[in-house]
């Protein structure tokens, strides 16, 4: 196992506690892992992975800034998601997986890997003792953006490579109950900011698909929306990353599985990847389990993995995707004009009733048909899903 993020240490964990040798090798020393943007997640991954100790706040909906600073407000009235310490959360996960039997090999770099002669996959690592390599039957490749499990062996590219960056500020002035997203394309080409409050902190941050991530945050701070929050606020923590956006067509071969952002297994809609990557991790770890015990590590018992993701979030992540590049090319004109048209109480109950992060296509299709008018900004990507079903 390559990546000792929550999705590689859920998978860790699982298969560990089955019984089999497992090794998670992570390139970042234990305590000197990077701090990473976001974790505003539904309580679905509560049902998922035992985290509950690491919630810092309880959200039930959100405040949707226009261009011209128009305000709509969302609120589905009980928790809809909720706020996790991802230091925590990580090291929760990690803790399970080292507590089930998972050998930790931290600070250890996967160099190369190549299948043997005896159909099992050598791994090259600087950081070990020995040889400097480990053998196994089944790779999992939970490596990230930047990982070399996908590129080894020919897996899915990400389409294109979203940039996110967040500052953690003290002292911002909201209420606790809601986040606040910002639209402008000045700031967010592409995408949006917002501010998420959790734990007596607040999370602020943006996306953008080309530009100065850095650049433009400091720009979207200047703006009155944002300003009347941290205008007395003090940085506490800057993280910033890349988010593959693209739907993947190819996570597995023989031996081998990829997982999570290396298998592009996030919402394009949010930039959001904790609940597809720890869903997807969980039927990885099944079909890892699977193969030990019959010891067949073909192609075809790899794909038992890929079809089962494909089968719970693949409709929706393609989806997502249409519905991001369809936004993607809206100007600060059409957004105000979307704003408008969504600013209606019969559209904001249906939201506030039907909305939900990790599915939003199954309100999209909601409101399309409640306001047609919408239609014009869906694309021609988004139509032709309309058309068939998704």
């Amino acid at each position: 196992m390559i990546g000792a993020g929550p999705v590689g240490s859920n998978v860790a964990a699982l298969v560990a506690k089955e019984g089999y040798r497992v090794a998670l090798i992570d390139r970042h020393k234990e305590n000197e892992r990077p701090t990473r943007c976001g974790a505003l997640v539904t309580p679905r991954v509560l049902d998922l992975v035992d985290v509950k100790m690491t919630v810092m706040n309880h959200i039930r909906g959100a405040v949707v800034c226009s261009p011209g600073g128009r305000e709509v407000v969302v609120d589905g009235r009980e928790t809809k998601a909720v706020v996790l310490d991802r230091e925590a959360f990580e090291n929760q996960l990690m803790k399970k997986a080292r507590d089930n039997g998972a050998e930790c090999l931290f600070g250890a770099t996967a160099r190369a890997a190549r299948r043997t002669a005896t159909s099992k996959v050598e791994v090259s690592v600087h950081g070990v003792d020995d040889a400097g390599y480990l053998s196994c039957r089944i790779l999992v490749g939970a490596d990230g953006t930047a990982g070399g499990v996908p590129s080894w062996f020919s897996m899915s590219k990400p389409k294109k490579m979203l940039l996110g960056c967040e500052q953690t500020m003290s002292g911002v002035d909201c209420d606790e109950r809601f986040v606040k997203l910002f639209l402008g394309r000045d700031f967010a080409p592409g995408f949006f900011g917002w501010i998420i409050p959790g734990g007596g902190l607040a999370r602020v941050g943006l996306c953008v698909e080309r530009g100065n991530v850095r650049a433009n945050l400091k720009k979207m701070m200047t703006k009155p929306a944002v300003r009347k929050c941290i205008g007395r606020a003090e940085p506490v923590q800057y993280s910033a990353g890349r988010i593959p956006i693209g739907f993947p067509q190819k996570t597995c071969a023989q031996n081998i599985m990829v997982v999570g952002d290396a298998a592009c297994q996030v919402k394009a809609t949010s930039g959001g990847g904790i609940f597809t990557g720890l869903l997807s991790s969980t039927i990885c770890a099944e079909t890892a389990i699977k193969a030990l015990e019959k010891e067949d590590f073909s192609a075809k018992m790899m794909r038992t993995y890929h079809r089962g993701w494909m089968k719970r979030i693949g409709k929706e992540l393609r989806r997502d995707l249409a519905i991001q590049e369809s936004f993607a090319r809206l100007t600060d004109r059409q957004l105000e004009d979307l704003i408008r048209l969504l600013d209606k109480p019969h559209i904001i109950d249906m939201v506030q009733q039907f909305g939900d992060i990790d599915f939003p296509s199954k309100v999209g299709w909601r409101l399309v048909r409640e306001e047609p008018r919408l239609l014009k900004y869906a694309g021609n990507a988004l139509r032709i899903l309309l058309r068939r079903g998704g």
